[in-house]
Formats: C-alpha cells, structure tokens, sequence
C-alpha cells in the first residue's frame, strides 16, 4: 500500500422506516473506507422517513 491510497471496505447498512420496530429492515451496500463514512455515505441516501439500524463490514 502506498503513502495516502485508502482501502475500501464493504459495508452492510441496515435501514426501515422511522417509527416502525416492526418492519423488516432493508439493507444497503456501501463501499466506505471507516464506519464514520459508511453512516455518512448511507444516510445521504437513506429514503425519506427511514432510519440505520445497524453497519457491519462484509
């Protein structure tokens, strides 16, 4: 690895609607170097309403 290149990881974001503990969650795909930057890439396309459940690497 070189000096500044990132390795990317993939992360599975977990999402269901605001409000609705009963809802399956959907999950999500994200290619983000940190957790911090699969939250903030997820929620960013997150649909209206909906809420993280839970990250994990793959």
């Amino acid at each position: 690895m070189s000096a500044g290149s990132v390795d990317l990881v993939t992360w599975f974001v977990r999402h269901r609607p605001k409000g609705d503990a009963t809802a399956d969650a959907a999950v999500m795909e994200i290619q983000a170097a940190t957790p911090v930057d699969a939250i903030a890439q997820a929620r960013a396309t997150l649909p209206e309403g909906h809420v993280l459940t839970s990250i994990a690497p793959y």
